[in-house]
């Protein structure tokens, strides 16, 4: 079975698209051979509500949607369910939809690794919600109370921040937690920002 997936690129056209009454011309694609799938996407807009029509070979599928923020994300869902088939249902198989993900999401659990992290040094990797792992590595100075962090998010052209802290634990676990959400704001895609 194919997999397509709405790029971060396409999401974004889609945010602005759903504030619009149009016809517009998209691509699905697939994740390792990079197959295209053209689908055809028309806007009606209203006060309350929007309607969109989704033409994707032979096909015609309709939705209509309240307007909310979410409407782009819910619209996506839709169109990648009509391009793949109906989702597997049983909880291991499921695929995230687009509209139930959060980005940045550091729970106090991960809050607790970072400060082990800044008392003894060392690696973490980091699961925020993005496709890659916000990796965290600390280097404790000998000279003075304090760390050198560099942390990443991404392999082709990562998002990179290097820095020194001195002071209590306490205090320079603050410093990297601000930092670490700081790089999730920026890793998160723009089709997600609030």
């Amino acid at each position: 079975m194919t997999n397509h997936k709405i790029d971060n690129r396409t999401l974004q056209l889609l945010k602005a698209q759903v504030n619009l009454t149009e016809t517009f011309n998209h691509l699905l694609r697939t994740t390792p051979k990079r197959e295209c799938l053209a689908f055809r996407l028309k806007a009606e807009r209203g006060t309350t509500e929007s309607t969109f029509v989704i033409e994707l070979g032979s096909e015609r599928h309709t939705l209509t949607l309240q307007n909310d923020k979410k409407m782009h994300l819910k619209l996506a869902d839709f169109i990648e369910e009509i391009a793949n088939g109906p989702a597997d249902t049983s909880a291991e198989r499921r695929p995230q939809l687009h509209a139930e993900r959060e980005y940045g999401v550091f729970c106090a659990q991960q809050r607790e690794q970072v400060f082990g992290l800044v008392c003894i040094g060392g690696f973490l990797d980091l699961d925020l919600g993005f496709e890659l792992p916000i990796r965290v590595a600390v280097h404790r100075t000998r000279t003075r109370a304090g760390i050198t962090v560099v942390m990443s998010i991404g392999v082709k052209s990562p998002r990179t921040k290097c820095f020194t802290a001195y002071g209590s634990d306490v205090d320079i676990c603050e410093k990297v937690c601000e930092s670490i959400n700081h790089l999730a704001a920026l890793a998160t895609p723009a089709a997600y920002a609030a």
